[in-house]
């Protein structure tokens, strides 16, 4: 879930054209501790919060609200994609995220389904007796009913967890996310990619904006935040967030405060609403306040986002087999005390952070893939293309992919000028972390 050689490409780019590249840390930054805060609402607002009615309460309703850190991903998710096009690379940077998107995701979830798999194989999954212990068989009890064989986990992890709407009674029904991130990024490279082609874009992705953060449908709502993420990789492109952070300091605190009071007691209350909008609102104000940028900028936070994605795709596989398996194991010996709960918690949350280190391997493959299909892409289109062209195309540096042309009209154009009649596809290295 972090974005770290986009970002740098996007720092670079910035650099050239005067825009503060440090900022862009701060992606990173939000993401993992977003990721971070998943964990930790799994583990103690979830699996323990019935047993320590204290684990919610309207402050925790906030802080530890993990559906409103995964609309925060999306929002991010909407910039990281968008960075590179803002920053001045334009279509040649979609197309290369576009073709990557997929692998990016696909081989992560992969690996941690069959965690799953090879989990349940061993007999080391717990959770319906745990369930029992936490008083969570409404929730932790439900899970993997039918433990899913080999041939399903593929299914899923390849394809259905991208189109499905039912994640029950799924391999790892926390990946509920994962179609609205290949939809919202593919919608997002749609709006790119006409960017230049369409008068006043900026109007436009407004509109998409607005129509997205109030449709009657879950879906849509969820969206939105990909939309906002473009517009805010748009708004720091030309200075805006620099700006921001020099003229009334408090009100990106005022405003912090505020999404925190309201999330937090609607949250509390049971009333999981407006999650996507104070996603949006939460994320401008960090990015617009110095002291919460600084500190999403910092070394550790930069830490925890480069593993955001595997700690958020390890967390279920961890749930399933240690947590559960020591909540079954204290459970022997009477009710589980505070600080028996408060040590399965901590130490829960410590695998996760340790599994997702040990995940890099899986990282770096779902990002070779990417670049290796990248390449694919533009060979088949040298081969492909008339001879005219494939001439051209061997003469250059950087091999092209030839966009057809759309109809000129004078344009809204972006900051970092992308409109041109072709669009070129570098073979360089450009990873987006989903």
């Amino acid at each position: 879930m972090s974005s770290t050689a986009l970002i740098q490409d996007a720092a670079a780019a910035a650099r050239q054209r005067g825009v503060q590249p440090g900022r862009l840390d701060v992606l990173d930054g939000v993401r993992g501790w977003s990721a971070l805060i998943v964990v930790a609402y799994h583990m103690f607002w979830e699996t323990f919060g019935v047993l320590v009615p204290g684990f919610r309460n309207p402050l925790t309703g906030f802080l530890l609200d993990g559906r409103l850190a995964v609309c925060v991903f999306f929002v991010l998710s909407g910039e990281a994609l968008s960075a590179a096009f803002f920053a001045g690379k334009g279509d040649p940077a979609t197309i290369r995220l576009a073709i990557k998107r997929y692998p990016r995701l696909a081989i992560p979830i992969l690996y941690s389904c069959l965690v799953i798999f090879v989990l349940d194989q061993c007999g080391l999954i717990y959770n319906r007796d745990a369930a029992e212990i936490v008083q969570r068989a409404d929730w932790l009890g439900v899970w993997l009913q039918n433990p899913p064989n080999l041939t399903t986990t593929l299914r899923f992890a390849l394809f259905g967890v991208f189109v499905s709407d039912e994640f029950t009674h799924a391999p790892n029904p926390m990946l509920w996310t994962m179609r609205i991130e290949l939809l919202g990024s593919f919608a997002l490279f749609a709006m790119l990619i006409a960017w230049s082609r369409i008068p006043q874009p900026r109007i436009c992705a407004a509109i998409l904006f607005l129509h997205a953060a109030f449709a009657p449908s879950n879906l849509e709502n969820y969206l939105s935040c990909f939309f906002a993420g473009a517009i805010f990789a748009d708004w720091r492109a030309r200075g805006f967030f620099t700006a921001a952070g020099t003229t009334r300091r408090w009100a990106p605190t005022a405003a912090i405060a505020a999404i925190g009071l309201a999330d937090g007691f609607l949250h509390y209350f049971g009333y999981d609403v407006c999650k996507p909008l104070f996603a949006v609102v939460l994320v401008l104000a960090i990015y617009s306040s110095p002291p919460f940028t600084a500190f999403f900028s910092k070394a550790v936070s930069r830490a925890l986002g480069r593993i955001s994605f595997p700690l958020y795709l390890i967390q279920f596989p961890v749930l399933l087999s240690l947590t559960s398996g020591l909540i079954v194991r204290a459970g022997h010996n009477g009710p589980l005390s505070l600080v028996t709960i408060w040590g399965i918690a901590l130490a829960s949350t410590a695998a996760c952070l340790l599994a997702a280190i040990a995940f890099e391997p899986i990282e770096a493959l779902s990002r070779n893939a990417g670049d290796r299909l990248v390449t694919a892409v533009i060979w088949s289109s040298r081969r492909l293309a008339p001879p005219s062209v494939s001439a051209r195309l061997q003469s250059n540096r950087k091999a092209e992919i030839v966009l057809p042309p759309i109809a000129s009209r004078k344009l809204d154009a972006p900051a970092a000028p992308s409109a041109a009649p072709t669009t070129t596809i570098s073979g360089s290295r450009c990873s987006s972390r989903g």
